[in-house]
């Protein structure tokens, strides 16, 4: 079985590193009305401990070999700006599905945009799936942004149970296979 609690991944402005314990106060400091509103499972009010909790259990998955759950650090200041986590599929173990936030300062810098080559890439090797999905709401239109410059296509729309709101919510899925992603790779590297 393969760990990944030691994975490092680095872009031009950004180190992405398993999450810590240590995380935990930042990562509750971070999670605002603005970002859990269109989060599926980071509920209000994220305490520290609410972060503890899960970074425990996303460190036991990454463990086990099952999920990529990243802090995002800027470079430049060793400041945590947010998350990104790659998980198999509980269902389709050859599918991976993808989850991102950033906090609010970090909004609007081109970050997601940037570690989307690098966590797929990650994920594709490491978790050894055929598929990475992702899901938003369908008035998040910021995030479908970013699935497209990650290269993914629309795929369905299907509901979802929000833990963060105890209710089901209409999604609209993307999605980029393995080859899809390879062909894109090399396409970026012909420029």
């Amino acid at each position: 079985m393969t760990d990944f609690r030691d994975c490092t991944l680095e872009t031009s402005r950004l180190k992405l590193r398993c999450v810590q314990v240590e995380d935990a106060e930042v990562i509750s400091a971070l999670m605002m009305p603005e970002i859990s509103r269109w989060l599926a499972s980071w509920s209000l009010p994220f305490t520290v401990e609410k972060a503890r909790v899960r970074i425990l259990r996303e460190r036991e998955a990454a463990k086990n070999g099952n999920m990529l759950p990243l802090a995002i650090e800027e470079r430049a200041t060793g400041a945590v700006i947010g998350c990104v986590s790659i998980f198999r599929d509980a269902v389709d173990p050859q599918k991976g599905g993808a989850g991102y936030w950033l906090g609010m300062d970090a909004h609007g810098k081109g970050y997601l945009r940037e570690v989307g080559p690098v966590v797929l890439a990650a994920a594709f090797d490491m978790l050894d799936v055929d598929v990475i999905e992702a899901g938003a709401q369908l008035e998040n239109a910021a995030s479908f942004g970013v699935m497209r410059c990650w290269g993914m296509s629309q795929a369905d729309d299907r509901w979802l149970y929000a833990s963060a709101r105890e209710k089901d919510e209409l999604c609209r899925y993307f999605q980029i296979t393995r080859a899809g992603f390879e062909g894109v790779a090399l396409d970026a590297g012909k420029d």
